[in-house]
């Protein structure tokens, strides 16, 4: 996978209000939509998936959620959005849905094969344990700060 092509800069949003899980979900798959890489329906199958198999993460200090769908039919072109929250946001957590997770970073994966999902889901999460990563992803200004340490970070 090329990182430069999946992680652009007008797929990053910086300091975005959304006032709940399903505003957040919705503002980072407009990032994608805007620009070609999925269907209306890519984002709506997120919402519909995120009630039954939530996507909050709890991080040392932070919390953030991976929201996906299936990309059969959805997903016209791979792309990663980001969106850094302006204020957490409340989600369900990925290990028991009855417990929430608040949530600073979202990012939505559109991928159109599983396998470079998963692959990609390791690479995030490897990234996440490195603090560094998460300060600069939480308070950076600049897009393309994000995006040169996204691509560098997930290329190997």
């Amino acid at each position: 996978m090329n990182m430069e092509q999946l992680i652009t800069t007008d797929l990053i949003g910086l300091k975005i209000d959304a006032k709940d899980a399903k505003a957040a979900i919705e503002k980072t798959g407009e990032f994608l939509l805007e620009k070609g890489y999925i269907k209306q329906a890519y984002i709506d199958s997120a919402l519909k998936r995120e009630e039954q198999f939530p996507t909050g993460i709890a991080l040392v200090k932070k919390g953030i959620a991976i929201p996906h769908a299936s990309p059969v039919g959805n997903v016209l072109k791979n792309g990663i959005a980001v969106v850094q929250l302006a204020n957490p946001i409340v989600f369900h957590s990925m290990e028991n849905c009855d417990e929430t997770v608040e949530v600073n970073l979202v990012f939505m994966l559109a991928l159109k094969d599983s396998n470079q999902h998963l692959d990609m889901l390791q690479k995030l999460f490897a990234m996440f344990q490195e603090a560094s990563c998460i300060e600069l992803l939480l308070n950076s200004s600049d897009e393309e700060e994000v995006r040169n340490m996204l691509v560098s970070k997930l290329k190997n």
